[in-house]
């Protein structure tokens, strides 16, 4: 826009139309935010979670897992009640402070002696009568939930789910046993209410300390971010299994609830504090993904139930914990998708749900959020709407940057404090003022949009001159590289293939290949730093430079590569740099010397296509330190065997995705190329890998590939 106000070019109804489109667009913007806050908010935190450094939660939580290993080592599930008994009863004898299930026991134990007796009907009347006699393993689970604190879980039925009974049904079935806890407060309406319960067993609900509900429904996308606290479920209000599994721990029998009777603003439980929703359910700031505890990566203890059974685990490990049952292993889990990870368990949501009552540090939405980022927000359209005519689009965009960083930053800053702030209201209403307003002056002004025009043709014509004095000089550079023809007559005793590929229209690599007069071959590869016409430059000197000094008769290679160095300094005002790899080789031994003067290691793939690195000592690329000893470094190449120089192109090639070409991958790809036998066609095989792996994406850097291969003595 025109310096000194696009406005005051403009007519007056001109001017009247793109103040009124800017306030309209934030009014429309305001309305769809406000309907779909919720939806557009839960992504940007999902993304919030990921980024911010994961909370640490505390060391009171520990899961026990009825994993794979469990299962191999103890049966399929469901274990009988006998099994459970031990497991309880290892648990608590640890210390347990309180157990808590997250999984019903609804049926009766499929192992009852008087189900034993039906099953052989064999058995003589004496032992018949002796195992029916047997206490049923429901009432020994019983007696060891009745001796240790032990938690039940309980799942709360809607009227939309498929577990709800019939109406029949649901009336002969008895009321499940209320929990035993005091709730003091308002008993909120926002409470989710589930009209019937799929309990446990009466003999083992009635013997457990407590009863929670463990209902976690995910948001309409399929992420659990909220786990409710409590529920009105037959008609009684009942904790989550989260909340009355530390109710039982620190042995309280109150819970309070703060808020209206319309909706809930946070549950008490002894010293602890939790921030909800008006329904009562917690927003949990999760912690990394939980893994196998072997891996030493858990952010809660896990252990495996089988190391449970089998003793394996220390006497005082569950010493004053809360401990979570529930199951990880495949086709008996409750996989669910959390903001942090696409796949976990549902017992390590609980354990979540646990650590967050225990911190008090759930995410909380303020009430005076909204009026905070709604008042930004009118905040920021009233600047557009009086400053966007007046500014350049450069003052605009740093204005916009400013907002941006530091709405987004106080949302950072807030989550960090388990608070949640939401930059979009702040800045999206700001921005649709600001876009249309900017739209609807270029389409007013046409005077400016004549000269944004001509001055873009002007930029055109000078790009053209540009791209055709480009191409010039990419000819000219491929001119001075000897062509791959002439490269395989420079020795009758040595193959000698090379590539080369700019990542521009013109590039900074080189190769170069020669004979001595005593029969010794002299072949180099280098890379100037940078890319585009400047290292062009610096590479058509470096190349000159190098065959002229490296030709010299009686000058030994270590003396040529420092005069190299001392020449291509002097008068280096631009700080260029090139790195370079020189070898000679003496066809009638195979004897190798090299000078590596920052370069990448060669490679040596053998007849059987077996890769290996020569690794160099060398020094710093020229042009980097003056007087720098390069020493001569001497390796043998047998007949047969090939040596592969390759510049950065090749190890810093990048897929679309950002992932880099890695040294495994480059072993594997020249052993691959080595298959067709040629020369020509292994280093085109290794150029075709390196493209292949890109993916089409722009390369990052000119890739140069030199191969040498000493011919068999006749």
């Amino acid at each position: 826009m025109p310096r000194g106000g696009a406005l005051t070019e403009l007519d007056r109804g001109a001017r009247a139309r793109v103040r009124s489109a800017g306030l309209i667009a934030a009014i429309l913007v305001a309305l769809l935010l406000a309907a779909a806050g919720a939806l557009l908010r839960q992504p940007l935190f999902d993304l919030a979670q990921n980024l911010a450094p994961p909370p640490r939660p505390t060391q009171q939580v520990v899961v026990v897992a009825i994993d794979a290993p469990s299962l191999a080592a103890v049966g399929g599930w469901p274990w009988s009640r006998y099994t459970m008994a031990r497991l309880t009863e290892q648990i608590a004898g640890r210390g347990a402070r309180a157990i808590g299930f997250d999984f019903l026991f609804p049926e009766p134990d499929r192992q009852a002696p008087a189900d034993f007796v039906k099953l052989y009907p064999e058995l003589s009347g004496g032992a018949a009568g002796e195992v029916a006699r047997l206490p049923s393993m429901d009432a020994v689970f019983a007696r060891v939930i009745g001796r240790s604190p032990v938690v039940l879980a309980r799942a709360g039925v809607g009227d939309e789910t498929f577990d709800r009974l019939d109406d029949d049904e649901e009336a002969a079935a008895p009321a499940p046993l209320p929990p035993d806890v005091e709730f003091q407060g308002p008993a909120a309406r926002a409470i989710p209410v589930y009209p019937t319960v799929v309990a446990n067993l009466d003999i083992l609900d009635g013997a457990a300390l407590g009863h929670g509900l463990a209902n976690g429904p995910p948001d309409t996308d399929g992420v659990i971010r909220r786990v409710p606290l409590l529920g009105r479920a037959a008609g009684a209000l009942t904790p989550s299994l989260a909340l009355d599994l530390v109710r039982v721990g620190e042995g309280e029998s109150i819970i309070r609830l703060e808020g209206t009777r319309d909706a809930l603003s946070a549950i008490r439980l002894g010293r602890h504090r939790v921030p909800v929703d008006a329904g009562g359910r917690v927003e949990l700031r999760f912690a990394a993904q939980p893994q196998a505890r072997e891996k030493g990566l858990a952010d809660f203890m896990t252990y495996s139930a089988a190391d449970l059974l089998r003793q394996g685990v220390p006497a005082n490990a569950f010493e004053g914990k809360l401990v979570l049952v529930g199951l990880t292993a495949a086709g008996t889990s409750d996989v669910v998708t959390t903001p942090r990870a696409p796949e976990t368990y549902g017992v390590f949501v609980q354990a979540q749900a646990v650590d967050a009552i225990l911190r008090s540090a759930a995410l909380e939405r303020p009430a005076w959020a909204p009026l905070v980022e709604w008042g930004v927000g009118l905040a920021l359209v009233l600047l557009a709407w009086f400053a966007v005519p007046r500014l350049s689009l450069g003052q605009i965009s740093a204005i916009a940057a400013v907002e941006i960083g530091a709405a987004f930053a106080a949302g950072a800053i807030a989550f960090q404090q388990n608070l949640i702030l939401d930059p979009l209201p702040m800045l999206v209403p700001g921005a649709a003022t600001s876009g249309v307003m900017i739209v609807l002056l270029f389409v007013e002004g046409r005077r400016v949009q004549t000269r944004l025009r001509g001055q873009l043709e002007d930029e055109r014509l000078s790009a053209a001159r540009i791209s055709g004095e480009l191409a010039a000089a990419s000819e000219i550079q491929s001119g001075m590289l000897m062509p791959r023809a002439e490269l395989a007559r420079v020795s009758p005793a040595v193959e000698i293939d090379a590539a080369l590929q700019s990542a521009k229209t013109v590039g900074g690599d080189l190769y170069d290949a020669f004979p001595f007069d005593d029969g010794r071959v002299c072949f180099l590869v280098g890379d100037v730093t940078g890319k585009g016409v400047p290292a062009s430059l610096f590479m058509a000197l470096s190349k000159a430079l190098s065959r002229s000094l490296l030709m010299r008769p009686a000058t030994p290679l270590d003396t040529a590569i420092e005069e190299i160095n001392r020449e291509l300094s002097r008068d280096n005002r631009q700080a260029m740099a090139v790195s370079l790899l020189v070898g000679v080789l003496h066809p009638g031994d195979g004897r190798l010397d090299l000078v590596s003067a920052g370069h990448e290691n060669p490679l040596v793939v053998g007849p059987d296509r077996s890769v290996r690195e020569l690794r160099l000592d060398g020094g710093p690329a020229l042009c980097v330190a003056d007087d720098f000893p390069y020493p001569v470094e001497t390796h043998t190449l047998a007949p047969g065997e090939t040596l592969v120089f390759f510049t950065d192109g090749l190890t810093e090639a990048q897929a679309p995705d950002g992932s880099l070409f890695d040294r495994d991958q480059m072993l594997a790809a020249v052993s691959e190329s080595a298959r067709v036998g040629t020369l020509t066609g292994m280093v085109d095989g290794i150029v075709s890998q390196v493209r292949l792996f890109e993916a089409g994406s722009e390369p990052t850097d000119d890739l140069t590939v030199l191969a040498v291969r000493l011919k068999p003595a006749a």
